[in-house]
Formats: C-alpha cells, structure tokens, sequence
C-alpha cells in the first residue's frame, strides 16, 4: 500500500491541477480510506477500500459534471484528508469528527475562493502528505520531507499554469 500511496501523491505533486478530475478522485481516495479506518476500524480491508473508492469515484463524477461543486468537494476532501493526517501524526488517538470536518469546511471554502492556486496548493499538500505518510519516517525528517515536496508540487504545477495573455 505504501508504494501505491506513494505514485498517488506524486501524481498529485505534478499534475493536481491540470488532471483536476484524477485530484478530485485521489484526494477522495486518500479521504475514504483514512476515514474508513476511523469509522470502521474492525471490518476487513475491502470495505475500507469499497468506501475509498466510493469517495473517489463520486468526486471524480462530480469534477466532470459539476466543476464548482467539484472544487469545493476537492478542497473539504483535501482539507479533511490533512486534518486527519496531522492530528494523527501529533499523536492524537482517536480523532474526532469535528476535527476534519472543521478541516474540510476550510479546504472547500479555500477551493472555492481562488480555484486554480487553492487546488494547486491543496493538490501539493495532499501529494506531499501521502508520500510522508507512505514513507512513515520520523516527525522531524517527516515534516522536512514534506515541505520539499509540496514547495516542489506547487512550483511544477504553477510552471504549467496557462499564462494569461495582458492586454
């Protein structure tokens, strides 16, 4: 699972934004099956993965049909997904439900406001978390890890920024 969380977060790392659907998609992914395991922690793995997968698949759906519903859902899951990330990183146990709500509510109302920055920076902190999370290293080079990575997600992916035409 870790080399699969791994090729996500790069993909996310490079291409958030310019494959808005697939973020959608990952960072929905990434959500269900954290959440899975909070909310389902003793039923089998393939439940936790049918959860995933449903999130994932309703937001890349959404992303298709309905782009600004689809930038909020990408910023609540991307938001969610960090929120929960973080809390457990810091040690808390069992992370409550406010929590990553209140992380959520953020990352859509940041998505929502300034959508290509906001999925770029979101898309890039997803990214870098899933490959820390992967790589599960100590909190110290875990947190070096990923501020490399997710300064180096949002500078590819402003690089590919169509550049607007001044007039």
């Amino acid at each position: 699972m870790a080399i699969f969380n791994i090729v996500l977060g790069l993909i996310l790392l490079i291409f958030g934004r310019k494959l808005f659907w697939l973020f959608v998609a990952i960072a929905g992914f990434l959500f269900g099956i954290q959440f899975s395991g909070l909310l389902f922690p003793d039923y089998p793995q393939w439940i936790r993965l049918l959860v995933a997968l449903g999130a994932g698949l309703l937001g890349a759906l959404l992303a298709v049909l309905v782009q600004r519903v689809a930038f909020a859902l990408a910023g609540f899951y991307g938001g969610a997904y960090l929120a929960l990330i973080v809390a457990q990183s810091l040690g808390a146990g069992r992370v409550s439900t406010p929590l990553f709500l209140v992380g959520g509510v953020v990352g859509a109302l940041i998505a929502a406001l300034i959508m290509d920055w906001a999925i770029i920076v979101i898309s890039s902190l997803v990214g870098a978390g899933a490959v820390v999370e992967a790589l599960a290293v100590g909190k110290s080079i875990g947190i070096m890890v990923f501020l490399v990575l997710a300064t180096a997600g949002i500078l590819v992916q402003a690089r590919l920024l169509p550049q607007s035409k001044e007039t």
